[in-house]
């Protein structure tokens, strides 16, 4: 097997990125700018992997990474400022996204390579914050996209991650508008809201039990797994929970909380929180450029035993606040309160230690639909792959794509068979 290689645009002609450096030039909104502070404490970057049919060279992929550049200016840009300060996105003389190149089984190695990835952090002060990989097989590609969380969310890798797969193919990538960050957004689009009220009511909500610890800082590679759900299960999946009164995202939230009371036996003894990064990208109108358009909610599950389908109507229930424009509001504001003085890094870990403590974290692209032409042919989708940095936790990313959901585990927690057991459950829920 031969090792990686990485690959320099810069060998290559290639016209310069134009037309966006003033337009990205802003200051952190709220939640950008705890991201950036979260990962000078523990790396909160985070990857999305398309296994593909089919290869492209090495030249094509340089080049729609260009063309991805030029249609998402955040992609361009660097973090300007230090702990406690107020820090800007600043974009000067755009690098090119860096590529690394492995040749392999794409099947075999995309988790190894993202699990090198996670544990490799990402320097906010260098632009671009983003990088790929590519796995070269025989006769199939796995293209992976990494990003610091303040420029990014899942969605955002999944869109990155189609754009290049098009742009490989032949296709034009229109420019997008830079934008402001997701409270200037809301403030504009939405009527006025009693925000300190609603503040409060977010600081109220935090999750019960003890507080997160984060692990030690040792750039230990996490392990990553990932495990395809039949299209049949997922369709029963699917009109099941309908029948049931929730959702797909409600049915795989109870699945973790089941499978994971059957793989780790101390989940038996304490409330299971379940965090679920919530896509508010319709509130806000924001379509799919790249940007943080996310908001959160948690679930709480205590000991007490319920039957699956009640567990899958509680999960909904309990993100349903988080989808709300009352809710961003909240949450927004919150972070504000922390972060918008300046805010040193000790004291915003604090803060999502408390506020954002979970045993599992459900991060879910939803249904994805990708047009397929050209050389590659998307097969599956995998991820989000991310991490908070604290001791025990789980991340399941979750990727409907060709009418089959992809589960992603990470964790620097031996898993057992975690997906595999989730599978079972859910099987035995829909019969």
């Amino acid at each position: 097997m031969r090792p990686a290689k990485r690959i320099d645009r810069d060998e290559f002609a290639a016209a310069p990125i134009a037309g966006t450096a003033s337009s990205s030039n802003r200051r952190l909104g709220s939640l950008e700018h705890m991201f950036w502070l979260l990962d000078q404490n523990r790396p909160v970057h985070f990857a999305v992997t398309a296994q593909l049919a089919g290869r492209a060279s090495p030249y094509d992929w340089l080049e729609a990474l260009e063309h991805l550049q030029e249609r998402h200016p955040i992609l361009s840009v660097c973090v300007d400022g230090s702990p406690g300060s107020l820090p800007r996105f600043r974009q000067e003389d755009p690098a090119p996204i860096p590529l690394r190149i492995v040749e392999g089984d794409p099947r075999a190695r995309w988790q190894s390579e993202v699990s090198e990835e996670l544990s490799t952090p990402l320097d906010a002060s260098r632009a671009p914050l983003i990088r790929a990989v590519l796995i070269q097989g025989s006769r199939n590609t796995a293209f992976i996209l990494v990003a610091h969380h303040s420029i990014a969310d899942g969605l955002s890798l999944a869109y990155a991650l189609r754009d290049t797969i098009s742009a490989v193919s032949g296709g034009f990538l229109a420019p997008l508008p830079s934008l402001p960050s997701q409270e200037e957004i809301l403030a504009a689009r939405a009527p006025r809201i009693a925000l300190a009220s609603a503040a409060k009511e977010q600081q109220d909500d935090a999750p019960a039990g003890s507080p997160g610890i984060y692990r030690p800082l040792d750039h230990a590679r996490p392990t990553v797994k990932g495990l395809r759900l039949e299209p049949a299960l997922t369709e029963s999946i699917r009109d099941r929970a309908r029948q049931e009164g929730t959702t797909v995202h409600g049915a795989l939230s109870a699945a973790v909380v089941v499978a994971g009371r059957q793989v780790f036996a101390d989940w038996w003894e304490i409330p299971v929180r379940i965090m679920s990064p919530i896509n508010i990208r319709p509130l806000l109108g924001v379509g799919e450029n790249c940007g943080v358009f996310v908001s959160a909610a948690t679930g709480v599950f205590d000991e007490r035993p319920k039957v699956f389908w009640q567990l899958a109507r509680d999960a909904k229930i309990a993100i349903a606040g988080g989808q709300t424009r009352e809710g961003v509001a909240a949450l927004v504001k919150a972070l504000g309160g922390i972060v918008d003085k300046g805010a040193e890094v000790a004291k915003v870990a604090e803060f999502a230690a408390a506020a954002f403590v979970h045993e599992a974290m459900l991060t879910n692209l939803g249904e994805l639909s990708f047009a397929n032409r050209g050389p590659l042919t998307l097969e599956e989708m995998w991820g989000p792959a991310v991490l908070s940095g604290m001791e025990g936790e789980h991340t399941i990313g979750v990727a409907t794509v060709n009418g089959s959901i992809c589960l992603t585990h990470t964790s620097h927690r031996p898993s057992g068979e975690l997906l595999e057991t989730m599978q079972s459950v859910l099987i035995k829920a829909c019969q």
